[in-house]
């Protein structure tokens, strides 16, 4: 005899709870350590003064004494490059390892150079400035020297958090880096050596800081190398910027109110399932054990709370609650076992959520509201033929949007012909068509969603033939004013739909 669907679900459920849940292995500071020692003279072994020493990944940079010594001091546990540089001499290096509260000792020789050989010599003309602040993620990262010379070769070395950033320099000549797709928020450590003939200086060490992420960010999914990939962008496209760089695809991402946490879908272990991460890509934390699932749920279904940090998902017939870690797992509520939630959103206010149920037939569905303990559900839009989905709130709370096939059609492949935006006023009653008279015949406005201070709405259209490329667009949110409608990303991902 074959298991129940309850007996199956519950078996589920059990295996979710008792799993155990998987995260980037984070990497922390294990203490510091310092280096103790002297620049010398390679051919009689006298001091050298005033020498400037530096190390590789960079820390601080000091100069010698009277006596040809320095310290650095305070230097996180790990391998090292002791750079020592002055004018009139080659520069050299010692590869060293910062033990736990120990010092290192080392000697490092520097040869003098003739007379007639001129070493490179950088000019104060550098981008960005020293502490730069609010530099753009894609930065171009530039340097001269106070004479140009064409046999000089450059190496770029860019750091951030102790990491080096791969930077590669399209031609060994050029004096600056595009370096594209930083991070938000991050302070970055850089510094440039010049090399000819004479030998190899290094540039001061500098540090610059990148702008926040915007406040009308927009997340959406795009395919690099065929993998599916997350970007953030902003309403006018002066921000661009890929988070993601893996080997497997990710999509559907959704910020936090707060913007500190992204929660996404992601083929990561193989089948899909639910994981937050940082706004940068980092400490990637999964939600869920098992994948979504439900009628045509594929996984959509999942919001915010607006603390940022829960979210509320559906399985099956249920919506949850967890943090965003995937730990306090709690039920919040059920419906009949007959339909299946798919897509859901909790209002910003905290008061209210909104959801989707579908049966078995794609097209039974209906869209609820109900309390933030799942009580009180109240059916708002339902018994319609054609497809209803992606409903979600307005900034204020007010409002839900959600898509409707206007022509009615039903289709064993789920097709839709005429997919609008509608919007549904919460204190009136009234419903206002967005799509009206905008929309291009033949094409489904889909999965719109408001931006952050709600003055726009963003949403995707294609072509209704099945398997059509979606294109990522912006319009005004205010129906009486709606002057534009303008496509932002053209070929992105629609995640699940």
């Amino acid at each position: 005899m074959k298991p129940s669907p309850l007996f199956r679900l519950t078996f589920l459920l059990i295996l979710f709870l008792t799993m155990s849940y998987c995260s980037e292995e984070k990497i922390s500071p294990s203490g510091s350590g310092s280096v103790e020692g002297k620049v010398l003279d390679e051919e009689d072994l006298s001091p050298i003064a005033n020498a400037e020493v530096t190390t590789s990944p960079p820390t601080h940079t000091v100069l010698t004494d009277s006596t040809g010594s320095f310290l650095l001091e305070e230097l996180e546990v790990g391998d090292y490059n002791v750079i020592a540089q002055k004018r009139d001499y080659f520069s050299s290096s010692k590869a060293i390892k910062v033990n736990l509260n120990s010092t290192v000792h080392t000697i490092i020789n520097l040869k003098k150079r003739d007379a007639d050989e001129k070493l490179p010599e950088f000019s104060s003309l550098f981008y960005p400035e020293k502490e730069q602040q609010d530099v753009s993620v894609n930065v171009n990262i530039s340097w001269q020297l106070t004479e140009p010379c064409d046999s000089t070769e450059f190496e770029l070395k860019l750091y951030e958090s102790g990491r080096l950033v791969d930077v590669d320099l399209e031609n060994p000549t050029d004096t600056f880096a595009l370096v594209n797709g930083l991070k938000f928020s991050a302070t970055y450590l850089w510094q440039v050596s010049a090399e000819n003939k004479a030998g190899k200086v290094y540039s001061d060490l500098r540090s610059f800081t990148t702008r926040s992420l915007p406040e009308d960010c927009i997340m959406y999914a795009k395919r690099v190398d065929d993998i599916s990939q997350i970007f953030v962008t902003d309403t006018l496209l002066e921000n661009n910027i890929q988070i993601t760089h893996n080997n497997y695809h990710s999509w559907r991402p959704r910020v936090n109110e707060q913007k500190t946490k992204i929660a996404f879908l992601s083929t990561r272990d193989v089948t899909t399932h639910l994981y937050t991460m940082d706004i940068d890509g980092s400490n990637v934390e999964k939600v869920t054990d098992i994948p979504s699932g439900g009628y045509y749920s594929k996984g959509v279904g999942f919001s915010w709370l607006p603390n940022g940090e829960k979210l509320v998902f559906s399985l099956y017939n249920s919506l949850y609650t967890a943090n965003y870690d995937g730990t306090g797992l709690t039920k919040l509520t059920s419906i009949s076992e007959e339909k299946h939630f798919r897509e859901v959103d909790w209002s910003p206010a905290g008061n209210k959520i909104v959801a989707l149920a579908l049966g078995k037939d794609y097209y039974d569905a209906e869209i609820m509201v109900m309390n933030p303990d799942g009580s009180d559900k109240e059916v708002l839009i339902g018994d319609m033929e054609g497809a209803l989905a992606n409903p979600v709130f307005s900034v204020d709370g007010n409002r839900i949007l959600y898509t409707y096939d206007n022509s009615g059609f039903n289709s064993d492949k789920r097709r839709q012909l005429d997919a609008r935006i509608y919007q549904y006023d919460l204190q009136t009653g009234d419903t206002t068509d967005l799509s009206a008279n905008r929309k291009p015949a033949g094409t489904n406005d889909l999965a719109p969603g408001y931006t952050p201070d709600g003055g726009k709405i963003v949403f995707f259209n294609g072509k209704n033939t099945i398997g059509s490329r979606k294109d990522l667009w912006i319009m005004g949110a205010d129906y009486t004013e709606r002057h534009y409608r303008n496509r932002l990303i053209e070929d992105v991902e629609m995640g699940g739909l």
